[in-house]
């Protein structure tokens, strides 16, 4: 299993983001690694799918609060992909709450999140680091 590690190159240079960021990390490696036990209980797995998709609805909130306040021009496209993202973590909570394979939902599930936030950081959350340090938000 591959590790997701936060490294400098995913910094926006805003601390609270950025600290949201590696907890996000953190959290998709746990989950990964509860998955990938096979003692682990179904319930202790779906708990930390859980707490994944809670935490990534928490942090996607903090961006776009921030967005509405300092009226960020770029809020509707990110937003969008916030709800794509919502959508498909959805979608997995439906699938393991109907019984699927836990184990193997909630390994696809932290590989996903985890991927999409690597992308989406160097990809869209950097765009908005610029104008959010132009806005004095550090």
């Amino acid at each position: 299993m591959n590790k997701f590690v936060w490294t400098p190159k995913y910094s926006v240079g805003i601390d609270s983001i950025d600290d949201q960021h590696k907890h996000f990390f953190d959290m998709a490696n746990k989950t990964m690694e509860l998955a990938g036990e096979s003692k682990t209980e179904p319930r202790t797995i779906f708990e930390a799918l859980e707490e994944l998709g809670d935490y990534a609805f928490y942090h996607f909130g903090t961006e776009e609060d921030y967005f509405d306040s300092l009226h960020y021009t770029e809020a509707d496209a990110h937003k969008s992909i916030h709800n794509t993202f919502r959508q498909k973590i959805q979608n997995i909570m439906t699938s393991a709450r109907e019984g699927e394979n836990i184990h193997k939902i909630a390994k696809e599930a932290a590989s996903f999140a985890g991927d999409w936030l690597f992308n989406h950081i160097l990809e869209m959350d950097k765009k908005y680091a610029v104008f959010f340090h132009e806005h004095g938000v550090k």
